[in-house]
């Protein structure tokens, strides 16, 4: 007797029912009602008009009065039961990842793990906590990533303090017994660690396929904050600067102060470094589109060493300037009460856009009831089910992007409050004759070069830019294409 319900046939039960009738040792199905057998309507179609005939096994369904060895009329409405179920089904997946979808929303944690750092917590469901026992881990790796570390010799450092990988740690059945740098790349990438949870990066194939793809990063859920931080965003941002600009997981032969920095001011593509020579190999910066036959891009080669002294001689200029406070006091006065006001008024309609987007849950849950029930028919139910599913998918957009709104805006007053911070990276900037490339990545944020050999230098912080100019007047360009995740606008000075 059948009494699994699932939408597929693949079920351990199922398949020792088949296994046994291959065998011989059964000639007789029988299920409480046809959705016990199954409810993908083309597979239930299947066995009850081909395989169980072919078998010689006779299939009854108690509830629905289906026997197949009885000439009977309610045998022939079984395809008619059979799409019912699976539209059944359907309704209840669609049901079960609008609930998904929800919690997902809400920033609630619904994936069987925690990360390498947190915990589940026993209080709070689908919430997550810092488990002191590793956390100081995950903050040693991004230490030793920042200090120019490759994943590999993390790796091997973790692995020589007797560390045990998260699968060993977490018990899992395919355990590894030394660290990898594809699970040290995974974890730099994690925005879990910055106390934000980010879902929905996949899904299945269909209800009635479990197969999962993956969805591009445009429809993943990110929520800030839903949980404490065990890494600073300062730090997780600056990892992901580096980890962009090295293409492979090994350590470079040449490790260059400003490899990663350096972009063509042409096409905009990031510079390569080659070495030339057999014994005193010089390096030189050249654009992989200017070589060929084509030569679709003109930047010019130039020696790097050269390069390097130049660009942090300026930069040194610069930062010299920005140490006078007295003269810069008017950079920091800026028009925050104005983004203030815009965020609140664009949190009231995040505010109504939530309360609409509940209310039209509420009345699909009130008419899934009334279907049940006999209220409205299935016509009527799926006809006003869609139109208020697509109503609530369009609110879904609008409230997604006005929360991207937001947090622009609020990018924008952070922008304000870079002060500290910068007299905090200059003054380790100045200590050191030739800084760390942690520090330079904190100070700047591009370098280009052109064919004339101009050289464009991009400062995370715009107020340096301001004192550029101030400086000697020099020529300034303002480029909003250099990168999604940088600030709309970005000055630059050359030299």
């Amino acid at each position: 007797m059948m009494v699994s319900l699932g939408t597929t046939f693949d079920r351990p039960d199922f398949n020792r029912m088949i296994t046994d009738i291959e065998n011989k040792k059964i000639n007789m199905v029988v299920t409480k009602d046809l959705s016990r057998l199954g409810r993908d309507y083309i597979k239930t179609g299947y066995y009850i008009e081909n395989y169980f005939p072919e078998k010689n096994v006779r299939y009854v369904s108690i509830l629905d009065g289906i026997d197949t060895f009885l000439d009977s009329t309610n045998n022939d409405v079984t395809p008619f039961k059979a799409i019912i179920n699976d539209m059944y089904a359907k309704d209840i997946s669609k049901k079960i990842k609008g609930v998904l979808r929800e919690k997902e929303l809400k920033g609630e944690y619904l994936a069987s793990f925690a990360p390498y750092g947190y915990k589940k917590s026993v209080i709070h469901k689908n919430k997550l906590e810092i488990d002191k026992n590793v956390s100081y881990v995950v903050e040693k790796i991004f230490e030793l990533y920042l200090q120019g570390n490759g994943l590999q010799k993390i790796s091997n450092i973790l692995d020589q303090e007797g560390i045990d990988p998260p699968s060993k740690y977490f018990n899992l059945k395919n355990q590894r017994e030394t660290w990898s740098p594809k699970t040290i790349r995974a974890m730099l990438v994690n925005e879990a660690y910055i106390g934000n949870t980010v879902q929905n990066k996949s899904a299945n194939v269909s209800y009635k396929v479990k197969k999962r793809k993956q969805k591009n990063k445009s429809e993943y859920i990110r929520v800030e904050n839903t949980h404490e931080a065990i890494i600073s965003k300062d730090v997780f941002i600056k990892a992901q600067e580096i980890l962009k600009s090295k293409k492979s997981l090994s350590t470079p032969k040449h490790d260059e102060l400003l490899k990663g920095l350096i972009f063509c001011h042409n096409c905009g593509r990031q510079l390569r470094i080659c070495y030339r020579g057999k014994v005193n190999k010089i390096g030189y910066i050249d654009c992989s589109l200017a070589r060929g036959k084509d030569k679709k891009c003109k930047t010019c080669n130039y020696n790097y060493n050269k390069f390097e002294n130049k660009v942090l001689n300026n930069v040194k200029d610069i930062v010299n300037t920005f140490c006078d406070k007295t003269a810069l006091k008017q950079i920091y006065e800026k028009n925050k009460d104005g983004y203030s006001k815009l965020i609140q008024k664009e949190e009231q309609k995040l505010t109504n856009i939530k309360n609409k987007i509940e209310d039209i849950s509420k009345k699909l849950d009130k008419m899934y009831m009334d279907n049940v029930n006999g209220v409205i028919t299935n016509d009527d139910y799926f006809r006003y089910s869609r139109d208020f599913i697509r109503q609530r998918e369009k609110l879904k957009k609008d409230k997604a992007n006005i929360q991207e709104h937001i947090r622009l805006l609020q990018d924008k007053i952070q922008v304000n409050k870079n002060k500290e911070k910068a007299d905090k990276v200059i003054e380790d900037f100045l200590k050191f004759e030739k800084p760390s490339k942690q520090i330079l990545f904190e100070l700047v944020d591009r370098i280009e070069l052109d064919e004339f050999k101009n050289i464009y230098i991009f400062f995370n912080f715009s107020d340096l830019n301001i004192v550029k100019k101030q400086l000697d007047n020099m020529q300034f360009i303002r480029r909003a294409h250099i990168m999604a995740c940088k600030r709309q606008t970005i000055n630059a000075t050359i030299i």
